[in-house]
């Protein structure tokens, strides 16, 4: 695969700071945030009481007292208004500095061609690098060599090396997306998904922590619970090469049995993202799975 570089539209960073920015954080973010120290940046989600997802973002410790929460495709008003709505006498504000960013994703298949500004093998767990108004960190959530940068914006060509670079399309970037499982909040995964369903409680729930909203629905799953839906990777083969409209219904023996959520191309091959029973998922491996108006085709596992 050929390096490139991918920009992401709909970004939200929203900064988060004050003598009680930490505490409180901690209190609405599935992750440790406690243990991310300066320098050093995770993926977390916002839950419901209930355990569902609300949102998802990459949570950075930039300074003292000081946090960047980076979300895709969630306005920043919407998270601001999600994390204002529980503070009372805490030490916190929240600002939208959205329009001073840009955020890409690159992929490398030799980090060292970026070596002249970042000294990727240097690299270690949730760190992030920092020079001239960039911040660059390892993508956790896709596989090794694609990684995120977050940079002032009128800046970037001073620190990432286009011409060495392929600007990849949009169609491409989410089919690749897709297919490492990195699934989209809240397109794909939200309000009525657990991170269970997911497999997001792997990476992005810790359950040592403090008591944080959802923590309940957690902690009770982790112990002795089993989710009955699952949010797959799947492929998708048309019969007329119509895309159906989305999100379209999975059946099974004439019974609905699952969505699909999206669907992203690459030459002649569709991939999406489905949230199936557990029931079906024999099914879906074996001969695949119809959706509801026939001539749209089925689902396979991938």
């Amino acid at each position: 695969m050929e390096d490139f570089f991918y920009q992401h539209g709909a970004t939200s960073v929203v900064r988060a700071w004050g003598e009680d920015a930490e505490d409180y954080l901690q209190s609405q973010w599935t992750i440790d945030i406690k243990k991310i120290k300066v320098g050093e940046v995770r993926f977390g989600l916002r839950l419901s009481s209930k355990g569902k997802i609300l949102a998802g973002a990459y949570i950075a410790h930039v300074g003292d007292e000081e946090f960047l929460l980076i979300a895709e495709k969630i306005p920043a008003p919407e998270i601001i208004k999600m994390m204002e709505e529980n503070v009372v006498a805490d030490e916190i504000e929240f600002s939208d500095q959205s329009d001073e960013w840009k955020f890409l994703s690159l992929y490398f298949s030799k980090p060292t061609v970026f070596s002249s500004q970042f000294d990727l093998s240097s690299m270690e767990g949730n760190q992030f690098l920092k020079n001239e108004g960039a911040n660059l960190w390892v993508d956790a959530r896709m596989q090794n060599g694609f990684y995120l940068a977050l940079i002032k914006k009128n800046t970037e060509s001073k620190i990432i090396p286009f011409d060495s670079l392929t600007d990849i399309t949009e169609e491409r970037y989410e089919y690749l997306r897709i297919q490492n499982g990195k699934f989209s909040i809240p397109a794909e995964i939200g309000q009525e998904d657990l991170p269970q369903e997911a497999a997001m409680e792997k990476y992005a729930v810790d359950f040592n922590k403090g008591c944080y909203l959802g923590q309940e629905v957690m902690a009770r799953l982790h112990a002795m619970g089993q989710v009955q839906k699952q949010v797959k990777t799947v492929r998708w083969e048309g019969k007329n090469g119509t895309l159906p409209t989305l999100p379209a219904n999975i059946i099974m023996d004439q019974k609905l049995i699952g969505s699909l959520k999206s669907i992203a191309r690459h030459n002649d091959s569709f991939i999406g993202v489905a949230k199936i029973h557990l029931k079906a998922k024999e099914r879906l491996g074996e001969n695949g799975l119809d959706l509801e108006n026939m001539e749209m085709g089925k689902v396979f596992s991938l």
